[in-house]
């Protein structure tokens, strides 16, 4: 009888496994457990339809940053007391400082300069070069001659000026109506606001009422054809878009005020082909809606609203009607008339939301006091809203206009986003409500609640995209549709899960400065990572491809974004993003492989290679058992633009060794050339190991990987054993 009833088959020659596209990453679950196709990680990279991941194109600038007029204040410093300045001259670019005591400064550090004023200015914080017991001298751009400086007020000489000026608070997208659209992105500084036109980069000054300066996180919106600045507790701002003359944000009207005058004349009235020509002492503006409150003996009906067309003078204005012509008659109108507890000007909100020709904004606070007063006061309420009358932004009905998304205080209301015509989310810090019915009357308006479980970390991360909404909520980025909205309760996995561990790199305390934006067929949010107080990095989700794409990060010190605006100037759309200096950069706008940014005031802009990089599953083969890995091969294809190199490395499982394995230019012998592409092949080594992953890393270029492929062979023979 035989010992065996036959042989085992030998070991499989070769095993292969292969990845011939790339759509999205996945950094959750185990890099065993991906499925063909999912990286992961993806640094500073992009997967298009074509399969291919590439590193993303390079952040182009488009002006300077915030020029602040003195030196900013470097940290850390050392506090001396003030002393009195009794003289201050300039000899080109050296000034000298006496003080009219011994001031105890010592060379190398900072002081504050105050009070003194002169041809070339010589204010702000200082290095000293050199002192003496009341002298000291300090180095400013200057230009030639010398001069003494006039003393005015107290002038000063000590502990460094805290600048606030080198701040961008917020800004927002401009189109002018009033001259074909052009593009401008408003910025909201220390004592102006900017304008930086989006084709030519010019910037214009929009000046602040007197004494009015900001110093904290502010919200600009356009509505209708102005831009509004929401200061928190305080009187909006607003400016009409005209940057003739002395363009400037002027305070809204604020506090309650009257019933609107009513309009009334003997045969003030005419109409003629549809125009209704009104003679009537007004003040009425284009725009501004009027009520039919006695109609005579014409085909207008009472009740009926209006808004004027044209102005001829303060005693004429017409609006459009579909009524028989006819002739001098009398007519009696006025503006809108209040049911119940009469109007009131806009409130003082932090943020405001344009729908329907409606302003939305939040009832926190009331005004009272005549018009551009600052008094305010806190209603104590922090989750209602009020809306605006039609095509009016400072009217307000408190009766019919106001209502509460929650019953109470705590749950405290983060914004309104309309995704429909008709339909809004209230998104609060801890819940979210429906919001039916807003484009009929606002009494015919419902409120559902949508979960408890979930609610909005930051208002600028909620956009609309198709069907959808995207928000942050502290359970990580949310996707939700009109149709499953009701889903969020108790409800399935956040559409991050994916990237969960990068999720939780958010800087919690600081999340709320999250900004999203849609661009491109990608939603973009930008968050503070790794401790940051600021957004740092950037994640990327492709819609055609539904996943997440990349994990975007500039690592040099000083890069951060505080907006993300989507215009198109010249017709070519792009996105843009502010950062907290004011400096405006253009995303994905090189085609080379560097970003060229401001860092931060007084600096030029720097170009810096990308770092990219991305990281494939782990090929196993389906098997437990430990294999030989034997070679590989990747696919690469160099950009148009620039030739092309990077680092091939392996991430092996219970490893012999890892690490390089090789680089494009080492397989080659010269770096892949421009619109180049090429088949690699390359031995790892015999490496022994449950499963193995590839690093690639680009080192120069923007190469396309298309392909990567591994052959390994298992270490051990199989044999059936004889029964």
């Amino acid at each position: 009888m035989a010992r065996y009833d036959n042989f085992g088959a030998l070991d499989t020659p070769y095993l292969d496994e292969t990845d011939s596209f790339f759509f999205k990453m996945n950094g959750r679950l185990r890099p065993d457990q991906l499925k063909p196709g999912e990286l992961a990680m993806s640094i500073n990279g992009r997967m298009d339809v074509d399969g291919a991941w590439q590193p993303r194109k390079g952040v182009n600038v488009l002006g300077s940053v915030i020029s602040a007029g003195g030196n900013a204040l470097i940290i850390p410093f050392y506090l001396y007391a003030n002393k009195v300045i009794s003289s201050a001259t300039r000899a080109t670019t050296t000034v000298t400082i006496t003080t009219s005591t011994p001031h105890g400064f010592t060379t190398g550090t900072q002081v504050g300069i105050d009070g003194i004023s002169g041809t070339v200015d010589p204010t702000g914080n200082q290095t000293i070069t050199s002192t003496g017991t009341d002298t000291f001298t300090y180095q400013i751009a200057g230009a030639a001659g010398s001069e003494t400086y006039t003393l005015g007020g107290t002038p000063r000489a000590g502990a460094p000026l805290i600048s606030v000026i080198n701040t961008a608070y917020g800004s927002c997208r401009y189109s002018d109506p009033k001259a074909s659209n052009t593009e401008y992105i408003v910025i909201a500084t220390y004592a102006s606001a900017l304008a930086i036109n989006l084709t030519t980069g010019a910037s214009s000054t929009i000046a602040y009422p007197t004494g009015i300066t900001i110093s904290a996180e502010v919200n600009l919106l356009q509505a209708f054809d102005k831009v509004f600045l929401f200061r928190q507790g305080a009187t909006a701002l607003s400016w009409d878009g005209v940057f003739s003359g002395t363009p400037a944000f002027v305070k809204v009207s604020n506090g309650n005020y009257t019933q609107p005058l009513v309009l009334t004349a003997n045969n003030n009235a005419t109409c003629t082909a549809g125009v209704v020509t009104i003679t009537n002492t007004h003040n009425l503006a284009v725009g501004q809606p009027v009520v039919i409150m006695d109609a005579g003996t014409t085909g207008l009906t009472k009740g009926d609203t209006y808004q004027v067309a044209t102005i001829s003078t303060t005693v004429s204005f017409t609006f459009y009607a579909s009524v028989d012509d006819f002739s001098a008659t009398s007519v009696v109108l006025g503006a809108r008339q209040s049911n119940g507890r009469g109007f009131t000007h806009m409130p003082a909100p932090a943020w405001g939301v344009y729908h329907q020709r409606r302003l939305i904004v939040p009832f926190a606070y009331t005004t009272t006091g005549s018009s551009g007063s600052e008094t305010v006061t806190a209603r104590n309420v922090t989750d209602e809203l009020i809306f605006s009358d039609v095509l009016d932004s400072n009217t307000y009905d408190i009766l019919q206009n106001q209502f509460r998304v929650t019953g109470g205080i705590a749950d405290y209301l983060q914004t309104i986003h309309p995704f429909t015509n008709d339909a809004a989310i209230g998104f609060n810090r801890s819940s979210l409500h429906l919001i039916t019915g807003l484009s009929g009357p606002l009494d015919d308006m419902e409120i559902q609640t949508i979960t408890n479980e979930a609610g909005l970390v930051a208002r600028k991360s909620v956009v609309t995209i198709g069907n959808s909404v995207f928000f942050l909520s502290d359970n990580g980025v949310y996707a939700a549709n009109f149709g499953d909205l009701y889903n969020l309760r108790g409800a399935g996995l956040p559409l991050s899960d994916p990237i969960n561990p990068i999720i939780q790199r958010i800087t919690a305390a600081y999340a709320y400065r999250a900004v999203g934006i849609f661009h491109d067929n990608r939603y973009y949010l930008a968050v503070p990572i790794d401790g940051s107080s600021l957004n740092n990095a950037i994640l990327v989700y492709n819609m055609l491809n539904e996943g997440w794409e990349s994990l975007d990060i500039i690592e040099e010190d000083g890069w951060d974004i505080s907006n993300f605006i989507v215009g198109s100037p010249l017709g070519i759309n792009q996105l843009f993003a502010v950062n907290r200096y004011g400096g405006i950069h253009i995303i994905d706008n090189r085609v080379d492989d560097v970003d060229n940014i401001f860092l931060r005031p007084g600096a030029t802009a720097t170009s810096y290679f990308i770092p990219s990089s991305c990281t494939t599953r782990m090929y196993s083969f389906g098997s437990p058992e430990r294999k030989k890995f034997n070679s590989l091969e990747l696919h690469v294809e160099s950009s148009t633009t620039n030739a092309s190199d990077g680092e091939i490395n392996g991430v092996f499982e219970n490893l012999d060794s890892a690490g390089a394995i090789n680089t494009v230019s080492g397989i080659l012998g010269a770096v892949l050339a421009i619109g180049e592409d090429s088949s690699l092949r390359a031995r790892i080594g015999n490496i022994r190991s449950y499963g193995g992953q590839i690093e690639f890393v680009p080192t120069a270029g923007r190469p396309k990987l298309r392909l990567v492929k591994l052959t390994a062979s298992p270490t051990f023979r199989a044999l059936t054993q004889a029964s």
